[in-house]
């Protein structure tokens, strides 16, 4: 990670030789630490003055504990092939709060869900499977990404789980395709340019259905979602 938060979670963004400099080789002494700007967790400085030429200095997280899910690991943590690619240009919690407030009221929640079962197929996804997605978006902060358009998060949260095929009994997840050294902002930029694929989990290949890959774009969403007055208001309750 190139850059963290110097101090706190509030602090300002710095470089690793910058905090380095700050806050002196004595910072752990001194109790100033250096905070990802995702997961606001404490990161560790690597790298800095060190004799090999070939090391780039940067921020590593704390090695995730052996039983812990994959899928909860930080975004920014560079060790979870799922996520590269998908970090955001950054975080605005203040309009964050505003889109998860939006994100729940009734119609967008059914349209959303509706979304999100049609592309997984009708029997994959059960309820409680869709309350760990938000779970996880919560934890995650997808919310807060800068400039993050409403239509566009429920494709980041087919992201966030695996999958199982009730009926032929497979283990699948989602991904996208998207330029190459884009990041998750390349949906809403360009979505034009951009699809969501379902994918074998066992082997990363591509699950053939006639809607696969399919399209990044608020039409997409309407389209796949369909009618969806059979959901009831409050239905995750």
């Amino acid at each position: 990670m190139k850059k963290a938060h110097y101090g706190s979670i509030n602090g300002p963004m710095v470089e690793p030789k910058e905090f380095f400099d700050k806050a002196t080789p004595e910072h752990r002494k001194r109790g100033i630490f250096p905070y990802c700007d995702s997961c606001r967790e404490v990161v560790h400085l690597y790298g800095v003055h060190t004799p090999n030429p070939n090391t780039t200095p940067r921020f590593d997280h704390a090695d995730i504990a052996p039983d812990a899910d994959p899928l909860d690991d930080c975004i920014l943590a560079n060790r979870n092939q799922r996520y590269r690619g998908l970090e955001p240009d950054g975080w605005d919690d203040s309009r964050g709060a505003v889109m998860r407030k939006r994100f729940f009221e009734d119609d967008n929640l059914a349209q959303a869900y509706a979304f999100c079962l049609n592309l997984c197929r009708h029997g994959n996804l059960p309820k409680v499977k869709f309350l760990s997605m938000l779970n996880r978006a919560d934890r995650k902060r997808v919310w807060a990404y800068v400039d993050i358009p409403l239509w566009s998060i429920p494709y980041v949260l087919l992201t966030l789980e695996n999958f199982t095929d009730k009926k032929k009994g497979y283990e699948f997840h989602f991904s996208f395709i998207k330029p190459v050294g884009s990041n998750i902002a390349a949906l809403w930029q360009n979505p034009e340019e951009c699809k969501i694929v379902k994918l074998f989990s066992s082997n990363s290949k591509v699950v053939e259905t006639s809607d696969n890959p399919y399209p990044v774009s608020e039409k997409a969403i309407l389209d796949k979602a369909g009618d969806t007055s059979w959901i009831r208001p409050g239905f995750l309750q």
